[in-house]
């Protein structure tokens, strides 16, 4: 259940089909399956958090979205927010509500589908800033490889 006022948190380990041909070590973009029903579909908020600690909002207040049956059914919400990310790990799901007036729902079921590669996509780019997303990211895939 999901009420007004407190967060629903769960969490999904993966290893993204390690040892397998289907392997991803580098993410592209990741979709959340979720299927969920609300006393008000709109006013329902989703946030996912990679292993690394990324955090994407992949479902915002709606104002206009006063559903309140139908909810989403195995509905693919989408980031791209964790680009070149490593995936392994414990993946979080928040689920809560952004309204002033009492709320209910329930979060049914979640799944993650990890698109990406087996291969550093960035190995002959080079990166501009030290702080770039891109050298944070190749850095923590290097410090990985080490340990």
């Amino acid at each position: 259940p999901i009420y007004s006022g407190r967060s629903l948190f769960l969490e999904l380990k993966t290893d993204a089909c390690k040892g397998s041909n289907t392997e991803v070590n580098y993410l592209e973009h990741v979709q959340a399956v979720i299927s969920a029903n609300a006393s008000r579909r709109g006013d329902l908020e989703l946030f996912v958090t990679s292993p690394m600690g990324t955090r994407s909002m992949i479902l915002s207040r709606r104002a206009n979205d006063d559903d309140h049956r139908d909810g989403f059914t195995k509905w693919p919400f989408m980031t791209t927010h964790s680009w070149g990310e490593y995936p392994h790990g414990v993946w979080k799901l928040e689920a809560r509500f952004n309204s002033a007036q009492p709320r209910s729902g329930w979060l049914i079921e979640w799944s993650l589908v990890l698109h990406g590669t087996k291969e550093a996509p960035y190995r002959t780019l080079s990166p501009a800033s030290p702080h770039s997303k891109l050298a944070i990211v190749k850095k923590a895939h290097e410090d990985k490889k080490m340990q």
